[in-house]
């Protein structure tokens, strides 16, 4: 019976060899794409907002308005910006339609709890 071989290395080894650097290879590609687009620039800089409504209990109550970014998140988060909702309900809370100003965007801009 005749081996495979190739200067003492059989054919499957090759074959191992090469296909173990390939699948390395796939895996590292992959890796620094996954990387590369989880780090974009434009998901650093956009956040969600909600008005901030107080109920009868006083409570605040946190309506919804959307991902704000860059100069959009800018504007939402300067004095005198409103935002008009329908009426809205929130768990048991209905929060008027109406114009509101205080609105708060997650992890940015200084606001005071009070």
């Amino acid at each position: 019976m005749k081996r495979n071989t190739n200067f003492g290395v059989s054919i499957n080894t090759i074959k191992y060899i090469t296909m173990k650097k390939i699948s390395l290879l796939s895996i590292l590609l992959v890796g620094i794409f996954g990387f590369m687009t989880s780090c974009s620039s434009s998901d650093s800089d956009c956040h969600e907002c909600h008005i901030a409504w107080t109920n009868a209990a006083g409570n605040e109550v946190e309506v919804e308005i959307g991902e704000f970014c860059g100069d959009a998140l800018a504007d939402v988060e300067t004095e005198g910006y409103t935002h008009t909702i329908e009426e809205t309900i929130v768990g048991n809370d209905t929060v008027p339609a109406g114009t509101y100003s205080e609105i708060h965007c997650e992890e940015h801009g200084d606001h005071d709890d009070e």
